[in-house]
């Protein structure tokens, strides 16, 4: 069977200093016949971007700052779907992001300062080993390219006796599983830099694929 892609986008955003409402963006990409489908989605219900607020206030952004914590925790989700099969091919599923632009400053006297997204980790929970190709816990590298997830997405398919094909569904099933489901990520920012009071944003992009 000749490889198919689909890739499918979300965004999220980071703000220091300016909380804002955070929804989802559910992305849901098929091929041409409508037998692979692959479905990333970054966040809660909703249909706007993400954003995930740090607030740099008090004794944080004083002489002995302190790494801060981000709100809310993001969920992410990326589901395939293959068509049932009598084949064990794998399709690789890819997770990365794209942080290489900078929180940039939006108002408060910041000026033309950008904070790189490399000052932002994150302890990923609700998830399953790193040999099972999960997300895991991390930080964004600043780069346009950062792999944070990678496995196969597994088909429904059946073998019969002798590992012969199956004949009117006769044989031994296996199941489509493999998928991120609701894996979480609480976001820190360092915080190990002084930088210019001010509010500063920031957009991260989320591109999962399939082969």
């Amino acid at each position: 069977m000749p490889a198919r892609a689909a890739t499918a986008t979300a965004l999220t955003a980071a703000a220091m200093l300016a909380a804002m409402p955070a929804r989802a963006v559910i992305t849901t990409v098929t091929d041409t016949g409508s037998t692979y489908s692959l479905t990333l989605r970054v966040g809660s219900s909703g249909a706007t971007v993400d954003t995930v607020a740090f607030s740099v206030t008090g004794a944080n952004a004083g002489l002995t700052p302190t790494a801060v914590t981000g709100t809310p925790a993001i969920s992410v989700w990326v589901m395939p779907v293959r068509p049932v099969a009598n084949t064990t091919v794998a399709r690789p599923v890819t997770l990365r992001v794209d942080s290489s632009a900078a929180l940039t400053c939006q108002s408060g006297g910041c000026g033309s300062t950008a904070i790189p997204f490399s000052s932002i980790s994150w302890v990923a929970t609700n998830n399953s080993s790193a040999a099972s190709g999960d997300i895991q816990s991390g930080r964004f590298t600043a780069t346009a390219n950062q792999t944070i997830a990678s496995y196969n997405a597994n088909a429904t398919f059946c073998v019969g006796p002798l590992g012969l094909p199956c004949v009117l569904g006769v044989g031994t099933w296996t199941y489509l599983s493999n998928n991120i489901t609701a894996t979480q990520l609480q976001f820190s920012y360092d915080n190990n830099v002084v930088y210019p009071g001010g509010s500063y944003k920031g957009t991260v992009r989320f591109t999962a694929s399939m082969e």
